[in-house]
């Protein structure tokens, strides 16, 4: 553009730069006044017809759009090659910059994360004895060569060394860095914590503070200590009392005869409140609340073999769906905003769900959010079956049916197979049989699938009254009893028919009179 302005109207270098930075940002009346003047040069310099000077202006408008010089490009270039050859030879090293690069974006954090996991990159959770102040390599647990606590010896190569990433101390919302300054401090001058009392004893508590102290538990950051994170989160008020008091008499030169003695003789009384730990549910929640996703597993993990027979598409796959498709997703409640429309005057929902591939929004509003306001809680799994809208970002769905992820078996399940193998069939394992169906009856057909010794197989359509309720404990419990796989379900795959929007059900009177 520049040049080519240079050439053809005359323009000096900086004029030219200022043409290309208002193409560049599309700025109406700048770009009105620069067609003049250009105009105007061309048949100054070069004599071209003005028809001819507003075609060439047109030309590299357009291309001002998209366009870069050569060097721009260049540059470009060499960054994407630089950032390919690390990722390619270094992806460790790589990963863990580019974590460091979005501390504070949760969103960039998950893709990172994701993309690690397809690497086989595993991210360890936060450790207040092995974790830095950003993400770094760490050591991969049992892998081969790798010293053992006690062995003295470290001649792993370094690729063992370095094949997962530890959690950044200072990712962890509510953790400054200030805290972490004050933890890798106390852990360089004095080793590693031994315990929970022990780090809050040589930590400086006016940096470390109470919200701090809570975030590393609740985020996983303690559980090195072999203690629940519950007894630890039970025990802060106790065991910060008792920390400040020794620093208060280190502070003051006292020292007691006791205090002496304790030093020298470990005490059976370390502080600790111990008590259950808390649900599943819970843990996960914390990390997803502090770290912006979950790290020592995921709430729909025992869900995974009803999310993979029985919904007909996942977060990213819905995302290819022609707009206004119907479909069947699954997934867990992370968020959920409501409101109340300007236009109806009638109460709504956003919904944000998760699933192991990533989210999706669902807005529940007219007479679905009076059907289902009830399931709409943050942590409860849901199979919503609905119509897909991917005009605009990521996959919204608009739901006609909701219901408990769990429930999902018993509402589309056709028939359930038990494939046996005739060779090791007895009367014992009939019974078996029985006793199974017996404990999960309900209405669905059963069939019994039995392999022969020749490999043909025969079909068994069992009386009525042995029909069973198709649930995950009946999958886990016949395939713990007759082997892995044993539990078939065949699965209705059938979807309602689109709802009709408001002006398409305006239009079938004139439609039918036509």
């Amino acid at each position: 553009v520049m040049q080519a302005t240079q050439l053809l109207a005359g323009y000096t270098l900086g004029a030219a730069d200022l043409l290309r930075r208002a193409m560049g940002k599309k700025k109406i009346e700048e770009m009105q006044s620069q067609r003049v003047n250009f105009v105007k040069g061309c048949k100054a310099k070069n004599n071209i017809p003005e028809s001819k000077a507003n075609e060439v202006f047109d030309l590299l408008e357009k291309f001002a759009g998209y366009g870069f010089n050569k060097s721009h490009a260049a540059a470009y270039a060499i960054v994407a090659y630089q950032t390919a050859y690390l990722k390619a030879n270094y992806p460790v090293e790589f990963l863990c910059a580019m974590m460091t690069n979005d501390l504070s974006s949760t969103d960039k954090l998950v893709i990172l994360l994701n993309e690690a996991r397809s690497m086989g990159v595993d991210v360890l959770q936060p450790d207040v004895n092995e974790g830095e102040m950003f993400f770094a390599p760490a050591p991969r647990r049992g892998a081969p060569g790798i010293a053992r606590p006690g062995d003295g010896k470290a001649t792993e190569p370094s690729d063992a060394r370095r094949s997962v990433i530890r959690f950044g101390l200072a990712a962890i919302k509510g953790v400054g860095e200030t805290a972490v300054e004050s933890i890798l401090a106390a852990r360089t001058e004095g080793g590693p914590f031994k315990s929970f009392p022990d780090m809050l004893e040589r930590v400086d508590l006016r940096a470390v503070n109470k919200k701090a102290i809570e975030s590393l538990i609740k985020s996983g950051g303690c559980d090195c200590f072999g203690e629940t994170r519950a007894t630890l989160f039970a025990s802060i008020d106790r065991v910060v009392g008792r920390a400040s008091s020794a620093a208060t008499d280190r502070a003051r030169g006292q020292v007691s005869m006791f205090g002496m003695l304790e030093e020298r003789a470990e005490t059976k009384d370390d502080g600790l409140l111990r008590v259950p730990e808390w649900s599943q549910s819970e843990l996960l929640s914390n990390e997803k609340e502090l770290l912006g996703f979950y790290i020592t597993g995921h709430p729909l993990t025992p869900f995974a073999p009803i999310l993979e027979r029985y919904t007909l598409a996942n977060s990213k796959t819905a995302a290819a769906l022609p707009s206004r498709s119907m479909t069947r997703l699954g997934g867990i409640i992370t968020g959920v905003t409501a409101g109340m429309s300007k236009k109806s005057g009638k109460p709504y929902a956003m919904v944000t769900l998760e699933d192991l591939e990533g989210a999706f929004a669902m807005l529940c509003m007219n007479e679905n959010y009076d059907k289902y306001r009830a399931l709409l809680e943050v942590n409860r799994a849901l199979l919503v079956v609905g119509e897909v809208n991917n005009d605009d970002g990521p996959p919204k769905l608009f739901p006609t049916e909701l219901m408990p992820l769990e429930e999902a078996p018993k509402k589309f399940t056709k028939q359930v197979h038990l494939r046996l193998n005739a060779v090791h069939l007895n009367e014992e394992k009939l019974h078996g049989i029985l006793e199974l169906v017996g404990r999960f009856p309900g209405k669905c057909p059963l069939f019994l699938c039995i392999r022969q010794p020749g490999g043909e197989i025969v079909f068994i359509e069992t009386h009525d009254k042995y029909f069973v309720a198709p649930s995950l404990e009946l999958q886990q419990a016949a395939d713990h009893q007759f082997g892995e796989e044993t539990y078939y379900a065949r699965v209705d795959t059938t979807l309602p028919e689109k709802p009709k929007r408001a002006w398409e059900r305006k239009s079938e009177p004139a439609m039918a009179g036509e």
